[in-house]
Protein backbone atom coordinates (compact mmCIF):
# COMPACT_ATOMS: atom_id res chain seq x y z
CA UNK A 1 0.00 0.00 0.00
CA UNK A 2 2.45 2.53 0.65
CA UNK A 3 6.30 2.68 -1.10
CA UNK A 4 8.34 3.00 2.06
CA UNK A 5 9.05 0.57 4.70
CA UNK A 6 6.29 0.91 7.02
CA UNK A 7 7.27 2.05 11.10
CA UNK A 8 5.07 0.98 13.19
CA UNK A 9 5.58 0.18 17.60
CA UNK A 10 3.77 -3.37 16.74
CA UNK A 11 2.29 -3.40 20.37
CA UNK A 12 -1.03 -4.96 21.47
CA UNK A 13 -1.85 -2.54 24.34
CA UNK A 14 -1.35 0.27 21.91
CA UNK A 15 -3.93 -0.67 19.56
CA UNK A 16 -6.40 -1.83 22.36
CA UNK A 17 -6.26 1.55 23.53
CA UNK A 18 -7.02 3.25 20.15
CA UNK A 19 -10.24 0.84 19.94
CA UNK A 20 -11.34 1.44 23.57
CA UNK A 21 -11.29 5.15 22.30
CA UNK A 22 -13.20 4.33 18.95
CA UNK A 23 -15.75 2.75 21.33
CA UNK A 24 -14.90 -0.43 18.82
CA UNK A 25 -16.27 -4.04 19.12
CA UNK A 26 -13.76 -6.52 18.73
CA UNK A 27 -9.87 -7.01 19.74
CA UNK A 28 -6.79 -6.01 18.09
CA UNK A 29 -5.84 -9.74 17.61
CA UNK A 30 -9.41 -10.38 15.90
CA UNK A 31 -8.67 -7.50 13.58
CA UNK A 32 -5.22 -8.80 12.73
CA UNK A 33 -6.39 -12.20 12.33
CA UNK A 34 -8.96 -11.03 9.66
CA UNK A 35 -6.42 -9.22 7.99
CA UNK A 36 -3.69 -11.93 8.08
CA UNK A 37 -6.72 -14.25 6.38
CA UNK A 38 -7.66 -11.82 4.40
CA UNK A 39 -4.01 -11.91 2.88
CA UNK A 40 -3.41 -15.11 3.26
CA UNK A 41 -6.48 -15.60 1.09
CA UNK A 42 -4.81 -13.81 -1.69
CA UNK A 43 -6.70 -10.06 -1.21
CA UNK A 44 -5.04 -7.05 -1.24
CA UNK A 45 -6.68 -3.83 -0.61
CA UNK A 46 -5.51 -0.31 -1.14
CA UNK A 47 -5.44 2.36 2.34
CA UNK A 48 -9.06 3.09 1.37
CA UNK A 49 -10.36 0.17 1.30
CA UNK A 50 -8.35 -1.33 4.48
CA UNK A 51 -9.80 1.32 6.25
CA UNK A 52 -13.34 1.37 5.10
CA UNK A 53 -13.11 -2.69 6.35
CA UNK A 54 -11.63 -1.62 9.91
CA UNK A 55 -14.58 0.34 10.02
CA UNK A 56 -16.84 -2.03 9.22
CA UNK A 57 -15.39 -5.02 11.17
CA UNK A 58 -15.68 -2.59 14.30
CA UNK A 59 -18.51 -1.08 13.95
CA UNK A 60 -17.54 2.57 14.68
CA UNK A 61 -19.01 5.38 12.40
CA UNK A 62 -15.50 6.29 10.68
CA UNK A 63 -11.90 6.96 12.06
CA UNK A 64 -11.40 10.32 12.31
CA UNK A 65 -7.67 10.62 14.08
CA UNK A 66 -4.84 10.70 11.06
CA UNK A 67 -2.72 9.21 13.65
CA UNK A 68 -5.43 6.11 13.91
CA UNK A 69 -5.36 6.12 9.94
CA UNK A 70 -1.52 5.76 9.49
CA UNK A 71 -1.43 2.99 12.30
CA UNK A 72 -3.82 0.83 11.09
CA UNK A 73 -2.49 1.16 7.22
CA UNK A 74 0.63 0.52 9.04
CA UNK A 75 -0.24 -2.43 9.87
CA UNK A 76 -1.76 -3.54 7.24
CA UNK A 77 1.83 -3.11 5.18
CA UNK A 78 3.53 -4.62 7.91
CA UNK A 79 1.62 -7.86 7.94
CA UNK A 80 1.85 -8.32 4.48
CA UNK A 81 5.55 -7.42 4.47
CA UNK A 82 5.90 -10.07 6.83
CA UNK A 83 4.27 -12.67 5.17
CA UNK A 84 6.54 -12.06 1.88
CA UNK A 85 9.48 -11.64 3.57
CA UNK A 86 12.01 -15.00 3.70
CA UNK A 87 12.88 -15.05 6.56
CA UNK A 88 9.30 -16.42 8.06
CA UNK A 89 9.18 -13.25 10.60
CA UNK A 90 5.18 -13.14 10.66
CA UNK A 91 3.64 -12.10 14.04
CA UNK A 92 0.79 -12.02 15.17
CA UNK A 93 -0.48 -9.25 17.09
CA UNK A 94 -0.88 -10.55 20.63
CA UNK A 95 -0.56 -9.38 23.82
CA UNK A 96 2.55 -9.55 25.62
CA UNK A 97 3.49 -12.52 28.27
CA UNK A 98 2.89 -9.97 31.21
CA UNK A 99 -0.48 -10.12 30.22
CA UNK A 100 -2.22 -13.56 32.29
CA UNK A 101 -2.56 -16.06 30.50
CA UNK A 102 -6.41 -16.41 30.30
CA UNK A 103 -5.84 -12.91 28.54
CA UNK A 104 -3.43 -14.31 26.05
CA UNK A 105 -5.44 -17.44 25.25
CA UNK A 106 -8.49 -15.18 24.33
CA UNK A 107 -6.62 -12.98 21.90
CA UNK A 108 -5.07 -16.00 20.49
CA UNK A 109 -8.82 -17.85 19.62
CA UNK A 110 -9.85 -14.48 18.81
CA UNK A 111 -6.79 -14.42 16.24
CA UNK A 112 -8.10 -17.09 15.02
CA UNK A 113 -11.69 -16.85 14.13
CA UNK A 114 -10.51 -13.42 12.59
CA UNK A 115 -8.27 -15.31 10.62
CA UNK A 116 -11.02 -17.85 9.74
CA UNK A 117 -13.33 -15.07 9.06
CA UNK A 118 -10.97 -13.10 6.81
CA UNK A 119 -9.72 -16.22 4.88
CA UNK A 120 -13.34 -17.16 4.03
CA UNK A 121 -14.48 -13.77 3.10
CA UNK A 122 -11.57 -13.54 1.13
CA UNK A 123 -10.96 -17.28 -0.65
CA UNK A 124 -12.47 -17.75 -4.50
CA UNK A 125 -14.24 -20.78 -4.35
CA UNK A 126 -14.23 -20.91 -8.24
CA UNK A 127 -10.74 -19.96 -8.55
CA UNK A 128 -8.80 -21.89 -5.62
CA UNK A 129 -8.87 -25.32 -4.36
CA UNK A 130 -8.11 -26.51 -0.56
CA UNK A 131 -5.44 -28.75 -0.09
CA UNK A 132 -5.24 -31.42 2.80
CA UNK A 133 -2.84 -29.33 4.46
CA UNK A 134 -4.52 -26.17 4.77
CA UNK A 135 -8.23 -27.84 5.27
CA UNK A 136 -6.43 -29.24 8.71
CA UNK A 137 -5.19 -26.47 9.78
CA UNK A 138 -8.09 -24.53 9.27
CA UNK A 139 -9.96 -27.09 11.34
CA UNK A 140 -6.74 -26.73 13.97
CA UNK A 141 -7.43 -23.20 14.14
CA UNK A 142 -11.25 -23.52 14.45
CA UNK A 143 -10.60 -26.05 17.44
CA UNK A 144 -7.28 -23.43 18.69
CA UNK A 145 -10.04 -20.42 18.79
CA UNK A 146 -11.96 -22.29 21.82
CA UNK A 147 -9.12 -23.06 23.87
CA UNK A 148 -8.64 -22.57 27.26
CA UNK A 149 -5.74 -23.06 29.93
CA UNK A 150 -5.43 -22.85 33.72
CA UNK A 151 -2.81 -20.86 34.82
CA UNK A 152 0.70 -23.28 35.43
CA UNK A 153 3.93 -23.91 34.44
CA UNK A 154 2.86 -26.75 31.37
CA UNK A 155 0.20 -24.30 30.02
CA UNK A 156 2.42 -21.30 29.49
CA UNK A 157 3.87 -23.78 27.27
CA UNK A 158 1.19 -25.40 25.79
CA UNK A 159 0.11 -21.92 25.57
CA UNK A 160 3.67 -20.84 23.54
CA UNK A 161 3.63 -24.25 21.26
CA UNK A 162 -0.37 -22.62 19.81
CA UNK A 163 1.06 -19.78 19.33
CA UNK A 164 4.16 -20.86 17.07
CA UNK A 165 1.72 -23.73 15.41
CA UNK A 166 -0.73 -20.78 14.32
CA UNK A 167 1.71 -18.35 13.50
CA UNK A 168 3.07 -21.32 11.01
CA UNK A 169 -0.02 -22.51 9.55
CA UNK A 170 -0.96 -19.19 8.63
CA UNK A 171 2.54 -18.20 6.57
CA UNK A 172 1.79 -22.06 5.45
CA UNK A 173 -1.57 -20.84 3.78
CA UNK A 174 0.04 -17.34 2.53
CA UNK A 175 2.62 -18.96 0.84
CA UNK A 176 0.16 -21.84 -0.75
CA UNK A 177 -2.60 -19.13 -2.25
CA UNK A 178 0.03 -16.38 -2.98
CA UNK A 179 2.74 -18.16 -5.52
CA UNK A 180 5.28 -15.82 -7.29
CA UNK A 181 3.64 -14.50 -10.12
CA UNK A 182 6.46 -16.66 -12.29
CA UNK A 183 5.70 -19.58 -10.13
CA UNK A 184 1.81 -19.36 -10.97
CA UNK A 185 2.89 -19.13 -14.67
CA UNK A 186 5.14 -22.18 -14.85
CA UNK A 187 2.32 -24.06 -12.80
CA UNK A 188 -0.48 -22.99 -15.40
CA UNK A 189 0.87 -25.20 -18.13
CA UNK A 190 1.47 -28.23 -16.52
CA UNK A 191 -2.10 -28.29 -15.25
CA UNK A 192 -3.12 -28.36 -18.81
CA UNK A 193 -1.39 -31.32 -19.62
Amino acid sequence: MTDTTPQLNYVFDDFADMFVELGAFGTPSELHGLLAGQLAAGVRADAEAWLAMVVAHLDVQELEDDDDKAELVALYDIALEQFMSADFGFQMLLPDDDTQLAGRTESLGAWCSGFLSGFGLGFDRSQQKLSTDVTDSMEDLANIAQVSFDADDSAETSYTELVEYVRLAAMMMFAEFNLPAQSQQQAAPAALH
